[in-house]
């Protein structure tokens, strides 16, 4: 039988392949077990989540994180364009360093949050999350210009302490401090990551980034998804699509000290208005249950609030959340039940990070 192009795209003839990083094969002789993220064939574990949290808590740990999108947004007008799209306020960057920063769309909520570095007064270079890279190229395209160099560069995050010992070897990175970042010719190295760890993110041309994504693996252990889900819980980081969202406010996510107010800026009047019923928190386990997403908080028999990211922390040896409460129940130590599986465990509220990163 044969197949007009009508039918590929109908029925059981139609599939869509998934997407992979240059960095897949690799990943494969390593032994990766792969899972679906955002429609990314990425590695999930190597020698198993709970060694890869240790590494990284302990020494270094290496992860690809190709699969995030990276633009560069250049010319005399783009310091005021990205000024007006963001919350944060641009004023506070100067060359060298980086910037986390939301874009927010008319209601408030989150359409991505990012990091900016700026490279010169008039030439930025963004990171956005795998899943918004289409929605905010289109969301800044309709402003401005900007270049998508995703599918030429590789994206590397070396976390933990022994991170600058290792990365120098190869870079010049001992005076770079947290937040800051450094250019060996077309590569970007900044002293930045999502795991409550010192660490790097490194911004390399494809076929540099895969050497050196070879040569770290020889000293470092390969980390998945897994691992960095459970260190970024840890640390208190926001992931998109669990506390913040379209729908939910930097304000809602506790991430007020990343919105400024006093200038002007997309969706600044709805935040205004908007007043935060519930707002994030800290939750840990004091009976033996992992809090998961969607399960709900209970203080006495009135439901206060809800999980929107749970795991268990291998630091700490307990279930650790991430959760929407009630403004007046935010208190440290707060006494709460966490309902799992029609049961009432104990727990308590807590502030977070629950791992607070080494000062550097």
């Amino acid at each position: 039988m044969t197949l007009g192009m009508s039918d590929l795209f109908m029925g059981e003839h139609f599939k869509i392949l998934p997407m992979r990083t240059p960095l897949y094969e690799v990943h494969r002789k390593l032994g990766a077990r792969f899972t679906d993220f955002n429609g990314w064939e990425m590695p999930l574990q190597y020698s198993g989540i709970v060694d890869e949290v240790k590494a990284v808590r302990e020494g270094a740990g290496v992860f690809d994180i190709s699969h995030m999108g990276r633009f560069f947004v250049s010319g005399k007008d783009a310091f005021g364009v990205l000024q007006k799209l963001t919350t944060n306020n641009l004023e506070k960057l100067k060359p060298g360093r980086v910037q986390y920063n939301l874009f927010t769309n008319e209601r408030g909520g989150v359409k991505d949050d990012v990091t900016v570095y700026m490279l010169s007064e008039e030439e930025f270079f963004l990171c956005v999350n795998a899943g918004n890279r289409e929605k905010i190229k289109e969301w800044v395209g309709k402003h401005i210009p900007l270049e998508d160099a995703s599918d030429r560069t590789v994206q590397i995050a070396l976390q933990g302490r022994e991170g600058e010992r290792i990365l120098s070897r190869f870079y010049d990175v001992s005076d770079l401090k947290y937040y800051h970042f450094k250019t060996f010719g077309d590569t970007i190295v900044s002293r930045t990551g999502y795991t409550g760890e010192d660490g790097f993110e490194v911004y390399a041309p494809v076929d540099e980034g895969v050497e050196l994504f070879k040569e770290l693996v020889k000293e470092v252990k390969s980390c998945g998804l897994g691992a960095r889900d459970v260190l970024r819980i840890e640390a208190g980081f926001p992931l998109y699509g669990h506390e913040i969202s379209e729908d939910i406010t930097p304000l809602e996510a506790n991430l007020d000290r990343f919105v400024d107010l006093s200038k002007e800026f997309v969706g600044r009047e709805a935040l205004l208005e908007r007043k935060p019923e519930r707002k994030l928190f800290g939750l840990e386990m004091v009976d033996k249950g992992v809090p998961r997403e969607g399960y709900r908080v209970f203080k006495e028999d009135r439901e206060i609030g809800v999980v929107s990211s749970g795991t268990f922390s291998p630091t700490l040896g307990k279930g650790i959340a991430l959760c929407f409460v009630d403004i007046e129940e935010r208190k440290e130590g707060n006494e709460v039940f966490l309902e799992v599986r029609n049961r009432l465990l104990r727990a308590v509220l807590r502030k977070y990070p629950f791992v607070k990163r080494p000062k550097k």
